[in-house]
């Protein structure tokens, strides 16, 4: 549990860095990319360039779409909630309130998994690849469509596999450190008694 705050803790700084970093160091405009539309330039230079700044436009547009969708600041949420409990149980767990502590164990488990669920789907719903227009003007949006729903059923498939493993190890930890129903405080039978 050690291991998962700090992975929490992770979580928690990427998911507020990451919006800051890109906003911090993104060019605001494709002509800070490619320099300043070439009007004196071949049709060929000026379509790429027109061209280029679509592509630009609808990844910003992409990228704000997510941003507005509250996933990163959901993944911030669950992963200071994650470190909560993470952070609860080492102590309840060293001390030995094995009860306790497998019950923080498995809240944290249900947290994460909840956790993934929620920002999976956020980031379907915004789309896990953007819909740039050259995909409309060949045909392929219908395709890649199709490959982000098949997505999605793999992404929910491996989240409820991998949670499962993780519930499964907890069962198995709980299962062998059960103490015994009956104590007997038997005498060793190989030392003789004194007296």
């Amino acid at each position: 549990m050690s291991l998962m705050f700090l992975f929490s803790l992770a979580t928690i700084a990427s998911s507020v860095a990451t919006p800051v970093i890109v906003e911090t160091y993104w060019p605001g405009e494709w002509s800070e990319i490619a320099g300043d539309y070439p009007e004196n330039g071949t049709t060929n230079e000026q379509d790429e360039w027109v061209e280029g700044e679509r592509f630009w436009n609808e990844s910003v547009d992409y990228w704000e779409a997510l941003v507005d969708s509250g996933l990163f600041e959901i993944s911030a949420g669950f992963g200071f909630i994650m470190a909560l409990i993470s952070a609860a149980s080492v102590p309840v767990l060293w001390s030995g309130d094995r009860n306790l502590g497998l019950r923080l164990c498995l809240s944290w488990v249900v947290v994460l998994m909840i956790s993934q669920i929620l920002t999976t789907m956020l980031y379907y719903e915004v789309g896990f690849i953007p819909e740039y227009s050259e995909f409309e003007l060949n045909g392929e949006l219908k395709w890649m469509n199709y490959v982000e729903k098949v997505g999605l059923t793999f992404s929910m498939a491996q989240i409820l596999i991998c949670n499962s493993c993780l519930f499964a190890c907890i069962f198995v930890v709980a299962a062998r450190s059960k103490p015994p129903k009956n104590g007997y405080d038997l005498e060793s039978g190989f030392h003789r008694s004194e007296g």
